[in-house]
């Protein structure tokens, strides 16, 4: 089951794609081997350490972590074409709120300002998010800085120039003279009294707000425990992912308009993530997710909880949980998000297999036979009409899952028409009618040469379909059990 669902995800994936799996320290080496084998050694971008609360009755060691496995689908795409991860930095705000109470405490003497922030770094946990900042230890009426290095990093013989007595570094300076001009005028360069010492540029906080995800966090899980739980109403799932780290991640890999896919959906953390995420940076992203309809584990509180809850599956749990979620997770304009649920069935179409043909078989016994099938319905009995509407719709055409559904009764006929989600284009307008469609419904609903259509030949009459087939051509569509070709 595993190598299948990360053998399909890698085929979905685009070349700037990235698969993440989040594993405990007892399976992450077999899952480090399987991953290497679907997507190469050579797409490993990283293995995150997701550093959770000790354990209190631990034995040997106090674990507590779990681990965050990263592959791209095309490393050397993302290195050809200079794709960059990047999250804004947490801890920031309380930086920001301490530099401005000592700025107002201590005014204009900076040193005494600069001293207390020293202190206040010091006695910040190391889990404090806030610590990562520390060397940002310096204050001045602009702010808070840290002074960087101003060396080339390469040799430039442009860049070796004496500037204001400081004789240049090895390689030369990291700016240009002009540059150099404008940082030295902003205030920006910081001038030691040894000439023999280098020059230094301020960076203030603000402008070095976002960085490359940490490859090791912190982040209590117990949190998501009780946040889901409070949602839920009781416990009806062990250990579920929070969706903070999962947003922090979304937020930094993915861009607007991006696809998310969770094969293994559990509890629905991810959905509710990105719910999240989207209205903090003004980006519209989409899920998928997949559950298999696991009954609960009965042996465990959670899953006694589930089954008096009334969830006989786990499927059942991640739907609820999504809909009470988009309840409490409005979008950027203040609405609740939508979801629509698929299930995975066998197929409301009914098509027959080739008729074969044997010694005692005459010509009259396969013509009747071949009459009798095509004359039967393409539609299993006791079918949902929606049902058979969305799945010759994915089966025939590319529809997105989140495409818009509209009913029309037309003469007498329901005539579907899906819309794409956002005022996409599909090309053509798009319409499924199960019902007895005649040349009278397609006059009443506006038909146009460019739309595509599916309909149920055994409801079509033959005039119907020798009208519709020279204007529609490839975009007619029949349901037949017996398949064939309209020859115009």
């Amino acid at each position: 089951m595993m190598f299948s669902r990360l053998t399909v995800a890698r085929q979905l994936l685009r070349n700037d794609g990235v698969f993440l799996a989040s594993i405990d320290n007892n399976e992450a080496h077999h899952l480090r081997l399987l991953l290497d084998a679907v997507f190469g050694a050579e797409n490993f971008v990283d293995m995150m350490t997701w550093r959770g609360a000790r354990k209190g009755d631990a034995k040997l060691t106090g674990g507590g972590q779990d681990y965050v496995l990263i592959y791209a689908r095309n490393r050397e795409f993302l290195r050809a074409n200079e794709i960059k991860w990047r999250e804004r930095k947490e801890g920031l705000e309380p930086v920001y709120a301490k530099v401005r109470e000592l700025q107002a405490a201590h005014g204009e003497d900076y040193d005494a300002a600069t001293a207390a922030l020293r202190e206040w770094y010091r006695s910040l946990s190391d889990e404090d998010p806030s610590k990562a900042h520390a060397h940002y230890n310096k204050i001045d009426a602009k702010g808070v800085w840290f002074g960087d290095n101003i060396t080339s990093p390469n040799y430039r013989e442009n860049l070796r120039y004496t500037w204001k007595g400081y004789e240049p570094p090895a390689n030369g300076w990291r700016y240009e003279r002009d540059t150099m001009e404008k940082l030295d005028a902003e205030g920006r360069l910081v001038y030691p009294e040894d000439m023999t010492k280098r020059v230094q540029v301020k960076f203030y906080l603000p402008m070095r707000e976002t960085w490359a995800p940490g490859s090791v966090f912190y982040r209590d899980r117990r949190s998501a425990s009780t946040n889901l739980d409070e949602l839920m109403g009781s416990k009806v799932f062990d250990d579920p992912k929070s969706t903070d780290v999962l947003a922090r991640l979304f937020h930094s890999m993915t861009d607007d308009g991006d696809i998310i896919v969770d094969f293994f959906a559990g509890s629905g953390s991810t959905g509710q993530a990105v719910w999240e995420q989207n209205p903090r940076d003004g980006k519209v992203r989409n899920w998928v997710l997949v559950q298999r309809p696991e009954a609960p584990d009965t042996s465990t509180e959670s899953g006694k909880n589930a089954v008096k809850a009334g969830f006989e599956t786990i499927f059942e749990i991640t739907a609820e949980r999504l809909r009470r979620a988009a309840a409490v997770s409005p979008n950027a304009a203040g609405s609740a998000p939508g979801l629509r649920v698929f299930r995975t069935r066998e197929t409301n179409l009914i098509v027959e297999a080739p008729i074969i043909a044997s010694a005692e078989t005459s010509g009259q016994d396969l013509l009747t036979a071949a009459i009798d099938r095509a004359t039967r319905p393409p539609v299993k009995d006791g079918a949902t009409e929606l049902d058979v509407v969305w799945e010759v719709a994915i089966k025939a055409t590319n529809m997105r899952l989140d495409s818009r559904v509209t009913v029309t009764e037309l003469d007498g006929v329901s005539v579907y028409e899906f819309v794409q989600a956002g005022g996409g284009d599909l090309g053509s307008r798009y319409f499924v009618s199960l019902g007895e469609f005649t040349l009278a419904t397609a006059d009443a609903m506006g038909l146009r040469d460019d739309d595509t259509l599916i309909l149920r030949s055994d409801r079509l009459s033959d005039d119907v379909t020798l009208s519709l087939a020279p204007r529609l051509q490839s975009k007619l569509i029949l349901l037949e059990r017996v398949p064939r070709e309209v020859s115009l």
